[in-house]
Order: C-alpha cells, then structure tokens, then sequence
C-alpha cells in the first residue's frame, strides 16, 4: 500500500483532526496583519490571549505591605 493509501486509512480510523490547531493558527495571522499598529510584541501577545480567551495563570504569592 502507497504512503497516501496509509494517510486516509489513518485519517477514517483514528479520528483525530488538527482543525482547532489549524484555526488558533490563522486567528493569530489574521491579528498579525491588522496588529501593525501594536507598540511592542507584549500588546500583540495580549491580544493573542484575549481572542483566544485564554488566562493567565495566577501567582501564589501574597505581597505583605509590611
């Protein structure tokens, strides 16, 4: 059996797909072309983040004022 002929049986067997990787990816290019007026990559980052909804992990510590 040819390479190809592997693929597609892989692909009906296994049911993964990399669609959400494939959409997270032009998301992200599709903020990269509008994103020209960003400062800095931070900005960008932020953007990324809030498009994709995701959050950033919170810290432990506890500031004291002492």
């Amino acid at each position: 059996m040819n390479d190809l002929g592997e693929k597609i049986i892989n692909a009906l067997q296994l049911h993964y797909s990399n669609a959400k990787l494939e959409a997270t990816n032009n998301l992200i290019k599709l903020i990269k072309r509008n994103a020209f007026g960003f400062r800095n990559f931070e900005n960008f980052k932020k953007r990324i983040f809030i498009a994709l909804n995701i959050k950033k992990e919170r810290t432990k510590f506890v500031l004291s004022r002492a």
